[in-house]
């Protein structure tokens, strides 16, 4: 993301008029904790550094950390709630607000972060992961079952139809609560979910995307039979990398052990710790299913009212 010279000036300006050296050195360390301003410039460690040239050089790293939004989203926090109990006034801050919306993203105070907004361009990473950093996320995955059976019994131009339908299912759900697809690779795919409650937004998808489903082989499905599907979602640190494949992380190992040794059709089985965070009306709908170690799983499936 290239940044404006504009939005450079305004930041340089809003930490040199608001903040001491070391406040801006605090801040700096919480995007990124090796930080060392003397290294960065030079400055002999028993001579004090000016707030501009410290205003300067924090800017120019953390623009080419690619840590910009990170950084000024500690900034926002810093300005609204304090920092170390001492109230902090950042100058600026709404120019800089204005500013970085002006490149496509939205501030959503719920949440305390820069999301892309909703009518632009939806990216991987949501405009701010960095490939090669740690997450915390939650995972998503989804798959057709009968995957084989289905294309031999079927035309290519028809199960290319429903599977497309259903990917626009899958996308459209994941989507409304600004997940993120992955990768989809024809018969299923990965999603993940970032922010403040992205387990219970995981689970609130799932949920929609079997009624969807449900509906569409209702009304819609070309076939002469019910197209089914199953879904996991867990949730756990992951590297991030552009390339999905190329991803080496034991939070999608276990997922992908959920999804084969776990699911079932026409339902969607999540792990303690996303349902740890689903709440007591939402923890309702999920029936524990025990694992060989006493463990369990937690399964929600469609089901007729009786």
């Amino acid at each position: 993301m290239k940044i404006p010279s504009r939005l450079q000036r305004i930041i340089i300006d809003a930490l040199s008029q608001s903040l001491p050296v070391h406040t801006m050195v605090r801040i700096a360390k919480n995007v990124d904790p090796d930080y060392d301003l003397y290294e960065r410039t030079g400055f002999p460690a028993n001579i004090p550094i000016p707030n501009i040239n410290a205003a300067r050089q924090i800017t120019t790293d953390i623009i080419a950390q690619g840590l910009l939004i990170d950084f000024i989203e500690v900034l926002i926090d810093v300005h609204e709630n304090g920092l170390m109990g001492k109230t902090t006034s950042i100058r600026f801050l709404q120019q800089i607000i204005k500013e970085i919306s002006a490149l496509g993203f939205t501030y959503n105070a719920d949440e305390g972060s820069f999301i892309e907004k909703s009518d632009g361009k939806k990216t991987q990473n949501w405009g701010i992961l960095l490939e090669g950093k740690m997450y915390d996320l939650t995972f998503m995955s989804i798959d057709i079952v009968d995957n084989t059976q289905l294309v031999r019994k079927y035309n290519r131009e028809v199960i290319q139809e429903v599977y497309s339908n259903l990917r626009d299912i899958f996308t459209r759900q994941v989507e409304k609560r600004n997940g993120r697809i992955w990768c989809w690779e024809g018969d299923g795919g990965l999603a993940a979910f970032n922010f403040d409650d992205k387990n219970v937004k995981a689970v609130l998808s799932g949920i929609d995307i079997l009624l969807d489903v449900f509906l569409y082989n209702l009304f819609k499905c070309p076939l002469k039979q019910p197209v089914s599907i199953r879904i996991a979602v867990h949730n756990g640190s992951c590297q991030f990398q552009f390339n999905a494949t190329d991803i080496q992380s034991e939070t999608l190992r276990t997922l992908d052990k959920i999804m084969s040794n776990h699911a079932t059709p026409d339902s969607l089985i999540i792990s303690p710790g996303v349902y740890s965070d689903l709440g007591s009306k939402l923890e309702l709908f999920f029936k524990p299913v025990t694992l060989r170690n006493g463990k369990y799983n937690y399964q929600y499936r469609l089901e007729w009212e009786e």
